[in-house]
């Protein structure tokens, strides 16, 4: 019985390991994807602050609030949309520095987040598995998948030694 308990523990070790080192390389297309999105972003919040200075605004959020309470439906309208960009850019800057300076637990936790589930599937298309180059991400890769297979198998080793263990002691009596 330890003899099959011992393959599928090295299968599911394997198997582990081969997913984990999957994250890493999934994070570094995330932060691709969401670094494109932010330049195209920032583009525009740079032409909402050229705007902003050429009106004699102190910053866009005092243009915003100009624009949001105007007569004009379209107007406001229009701020409302530009008060969104600028969320989305405030929010695109901390998902770059999670992505870039986090350590690989961070991201893993940030990319898989339940909030984060549509953007995620977006770069899943085009992801493509692989093995990572970063020392640190092939360090986490092992342990994370060494701590996971020895908590997954525990049980089952756990079940063999006992029956082990009350095989002996019937065989000592």
């Amino acid at each position: 019985m330890n003899f099959i308990i011992n393959i599928v523990d090295k299968i599911v070790f394997g198997a582990l390991l081969l997913l984990f080192f999957q994250v890493p390389i999934l994070a570094d297309h995330y932060l691709q994807y969401v670094s494109g999105y932010f330049d195209a972003t920032e583009r525009q919040v740079e032409g909402f602050k050229a705007n902003a200075a050429q009106h004699n605004y102190p910053d866009v959020y005092a243009m915003i609030q100009d624009l949001s309470v105007n007569s004009s439906s379209v107007v406001r309208t229009d701020a409302e949309q530009k008060l969104q960009t600028m969320q989305e850019y405030e929010e695109l800057k901390i998902t770059i520095a999670t992505l870039k300076d986090g350590n690989i637990y961070e991201r893993a936790w940030f990319m898989f987040n339940p909030s984060r589930w549509e953007r995620l599937t977006k770069v899943y298309e085009n992801f493509k598995p692989g093995i990572p180059l970063n020392l640190q991400d092939v360090g986490f890769s092992v342990l994370t998948a060494l701590i996971l297979s020895i908590c997954l198998m525990w049980p089952f080793r756990l079940l063999t030694t006992s029956d082990t263990r009350r095989k002996n002691t019937h065989a000592l009596r």
